[in-house]
């Protein structure tokens, strides 16, 4: 069967009657091209990437993580939406979005414990955490040798670090012009940081079971829904049972893989949550879930793992995403993540079973793509006319100049690469500028 004929190039309305053409859904994808300059702003790098993989009209793009602000910790190359500059820089790329007739959701997140400690401390900022428990050893070293140790979080300062979400929140919406605001809960940042127990060993409200390891979650949900300027149907929600990003990585002898293991656990409590939120009248947008098969840029083996109790919980909008797209160009079975969808018949392979199956179950689904937009800026019209993609490129991932994030191109071919776009040396080379020049 073609993509075409299945529900993901059907409409379907989400949050508070936000209507998309189809449940292609452009995933929060972080790329490092934000200013290193302290301020946190959105370049016009960005601006052209967006604008570009946003053309088809009816689109729901989600905004790569975005920082609430500087006492919830720092991190370079991202954005932030703590200062009215950075949200009116942010507008330019919002706008272009609208104006291209699609939606766009701004996922903000705390780095917390991930937090860039020599910016920290060039900043005269607190390194923070619910529990003083580094992620690494690495990391352990980097705070002695700088004498700034990881601090645990305080209830006050729990409690102002909850507020600059909802700041955070308003200023999104209100100031930069996001259709929605997404809760980063994996990953390894602040949020996962409270919900974990490998990172969470507090024996006050916000530690200790997971009632209490999910508070710092639950109540910011809360005070958005309570929040005249934000309410349930803008809120999205990004979670994970699989993410071993930052230290998040559960020790097979202590946490065995099954209906006990403590992500799962956490994440079903949350789900619950949800679900009670919606019978009473408080639904959110969508909640987002990580399928096993990957774990951010990671490819995984997911033996064993499923997100099925989770969905089986949740009866409302779910973004599904992790290894779905399968017919790259040259052998797709190069991507381990690709396997476990690739099924084989008589020697053929059938390209995006997995996805048909998952977004043909019921019509609530929207299927998720990240790394398949950063080598494919018309991937919506190539799963539409089942072109072959062009395969990413890991090593531009993280990096901060144009090459490999603007030097895709449309289809050309099934067999001919499209990352041949000519230009300049200098130009391929060069860094983004900052849009606060432009407002």
């Amino acid at each position: 069967m073609q993509l075409k004929y299945t529900n993901l190039f059907k409409p379907i309305v989400i949050g508070n009657n936000v209507q998309l053409s189809h449940r292609v859904v452009h995933l929060p994808t972080s790329r490092s091209r934000s200013t290193d300059d302290g301020e946190n702003f959105p370049t016009d790098l960005m601006l052209e990437y967006y604008d570009s993989r946003s053309k088809v009209k009816g689109s729901l793009i989600i905004f790569e993580s975005t920082l609430i602000s500087p006492r919830s910790g720092l991190m370079p190359y991202k954005s932030g939406v703590w200062s009215f500059e950075q949200c009116k820089s942010l507008t330019l790329i919002t706008d272009e979005i609208h104006a291209n007739g699609s939606f766009v959701s701004c996922q903000i997140f705390a780095p917390g414990r991930t937090s860039n400690i020599h910016l920290l401390k060039k900043r005269g900022l607190p390194f923070l955490a619910p529990s003083p428990i580094y992620h690494s050893p690495d990391q352990a070293k980097t705070a002695s040798h700088l004498n700034y140790p990881l601090q645990e979080l305080t209830i006050e300062q729990i409690h102002d670090i909850q507020q600059d979400f909802v700041t955070a929140a308003v200023n999104s919406l209100t100031v930069a012009r996001f259709d929605f605001v997404e809760l980063h809960g994996t990953s390894g940042f602040l949020i996962e940081q409270f919900l974990s127990p490998i990172s969470n060993v507090r024996t006050d409200e916000y530690g200790g079971s997971i009632e209490n390891r999910c508070r710092f979650l639950k109540e910011i949900i809360e005070m958005f829904i309570k929040h005249p300027k934000i309410g349930s149907s803008k809120i999205g929600l990004r979670l994970s049972a699989w993410s071993t990003h930052s230290g998040m990585v559960y020790p097979a002898e202590e946490y065995p893989m099954d209906d006990t293991f403590p992500p799962y656990l956490y994440c079903l409590h949350m789900m619950s949550f949800l679900e009670n939120l919606k019978q009473s009248g408080e639904e959110i947008a969508y909640v987002s879930l990580q399928e096993p098969r990957v774990s951010g840029s990671l490819d995984q083996n997911p033996s064993g793992r499923t997100n099925a109790s989770l969905l089986s919980v949740w009866s409302g909008i779910v973004v599904r995403a992790g290894g779905y797209a399968t017919n790259y160009k040259g052998d797709p079975s190069c991507i381990k993540s690709n396997n476990p969808n690739l099924e084989v018949v008589d020697g053929q392979i059938k390209h995006y079973s997995s996805l048909i199956n998952d977004v043909d179950a019921d019509d609530r689904t929207l299927i998720g793509f990240s790394r398949p937009f950063t080598s494919n800026p018309d991937l919506i019209e190539r799963l539409r006319s089942d072109k072959k993609l062009d395969l990413y490129e890991r090593g531009y991932f993280y990096t901060h100049q144009l090459e490999g994030y603007l030097s895709f191109g449309d289809f050309v071919d099934d067999e001919l690469y499209s990352n041949t776009m000519k230009l300049p040396k200098e130009e391929m080379h060069r860094y983004g500028k900052s849009l606060v020049n432009y407002i």
